[in-house]
This record gives C-alpha cells, structure tokens and sequence, in this order.
C-alpha cells in the first residue's frame, strides 16, 4: 500500500497531522506489508493509545488498544495489539496467546519511531479455523494486563501447559510427530547494526514465547519479526538489535545467543 493512497482520503476522528505523523515513524516494509484496511486499523488505535497518554498518570500503566476479530477469508483470527513500546513486550504477548489455548501461525511486529508498537498476530484453533473458544480473547485480555500493567511473569504457567501437553502427547506415543532437523542461523547487517535471526524446528506449545524470551534475556530487542508454522514446522525470522542502541552488537555475544536457540529449538 502506497502512503499516498491513505494520505488522500481522510479518516473520521484522525486528524491529518497523526495520519502523516504515522507515515514518517514506519519504515517502508509496514507499507509493502500492509493493506489499506490494516493500515486505517492501525491508525483509530494509535488514536485510541494516544488520547488514553493524555489522560492517564503514567505510560506504564497504560493497558494495550487489542482488536481481536474473526477473519472468514483467511479462515484465521487476528489479533492486533499497539502499546507503548516496554521491555520484552513480543515475548509477553506471545505468552499471553499461548495461556490463552490459541495456535500462533503467524505474526507481523514493528515499531514507530516514536516508541509506539504494532502487533499483528494470526492465530487458529488447534484443527484449523478462526478461534470459537469464547472465553479465549478474555483468558488473552487478563494475561496481557497481568504482565504488562501488573509485571506478573507468564513462565510458570507457560511451563506447566507445555508440561500438561507432553504428558498427554506421551499417553497417545503413536501421534509423537516425526522430529524436524532445527536449524538456527544468523545474520549480520553492518550498516544497519542489527541482525537477523532466522529459525526452523519443530512446533511446540510456548516455543515463540521462549524464543523471544531468550533474545529478551540476552539484551537484545526484537525490531521486527515474521513467524510461519507449516506443518507443524516453525519459520521464524527475527530482526534484531542491541537493548542500548548505541551499543556495538558483539560476536561473541550472538554467538552465544545462537547457541541458546540452537539448546532450546532441539530440547
């Protein structure tokens, strides 16, 4: 979607200052991977974020702007979440989703300039379709208010479904999936600082939350993230960058971040 052709029209409640302002904060790929609709959505709840700033005493205690909508066409659910930026938001929503008993198929997340966040998730029932569980959305509501307003760490009950699960695939031995070969490899963008983490292994209950975790936890900031499951096999292609910006991203330390995927994607 070309800017131009959201910068003629105009948008009932946006002022034109905050549709340009979006335009300027969001490198181009948002634009190549958006539609007009995603990008109008984007827009009413970047809105909706900034007028609850003007009346809220502290950023921190802002809860996110989620839409969460059924889509026919793609036969999925999609989730959009923006938020003020915070340590370790991708993981934390992606744990959230996991709580919430939904399958993660996809995902699209970027940042404003400006600090502001936009993420996209596309989620399934375990057999496919859009999500008919109804207490699903709520069960994500409370999880993402616990761990973004309230600090609460999502860990130990993301341990204690992934654990319930294998307890029960063990029951049935003969539905193990055949193990997929994981591969782990990375990327060094010079001019950019940043690098590109690019993952492929067997589908798991909690695995995108651990691997954002793990980047988290090794003072990385994920910038931009695209995430596949096929088959049961995760393709998972992460932008990252130092978690102080003016630092130099070290070798030795992404090579050891390499290695700690490599230990969790083949455990």
């Amino acid at each position: 979607m070309h800017p131009n052709h959201i910068l003629e029209h105009s948008i009932e409640g946006i002022v034109r200052e905050e549709i340009e302002a979006h335009f300027s904060l969001l490198p181009e790929r948002y634009f190549i991977n958006s539609t007009a609709v995603e990008i109008e959505l984007h827009l009413r709840m970047v809105n909706q974020l900034l007028t609850q700033i003007q009346q809220a005493d502290s950023i921190g205690a802002l809860a996110p702007i989620i839409d969460w909508r059924n889509d026919s066409d793609l036969n999925m659910t999609v989730v959009n979440v923006v938020t003020w930026d915070r340590a370790g938001l991708f993981y934390k929503l992606a744990g959230a989703l996991t709580l919430a008993g939904v399958n993660i198929v996809s995902t699209k997340a970027i940042s404003r300039t400006d600090h502001i966040t936009i993420d996209t998730f596309y989620i399934m029932e375990e057999d496919g379709g859009v999500i008919t569980d109804e207490d699903a959305e709520s069960t994500f509501r409370t999880h993402v208010e616990d761990c973004l307003v309230h600090g609460k760490r999502l860990t130990p009950d993301v341990d204690r479904m992934e654990a319930a699960f294998k307890a029960k695939l063990a029951a049935r031995s003969h539905m193990l999936p055949a193990n997929f070969p994981s591969n782990v490899e990375f990327y060094h963008e010079l001019s950019h600082k940043r690098t590109i983490i690019e993952v492929q292994a067997s589908d798991r209950i909690g695995l995108l939350y651990r691997i954002a975790r793990l980047i988290y936890s090794n003072h990385f900031d994920i910038t931009y993230a695209r995430i596949a499951t096929e088959r049961g096999v995760a393709m998972d292609t992460f932008y990252i960058e130092n978690i102080h910006p003016q630092k130099e991203i070290d070798t030795h330390h992404l090579l050891e971040l390499r290695d700690k995927i490599t230990t969790l994607v083949r455990g």
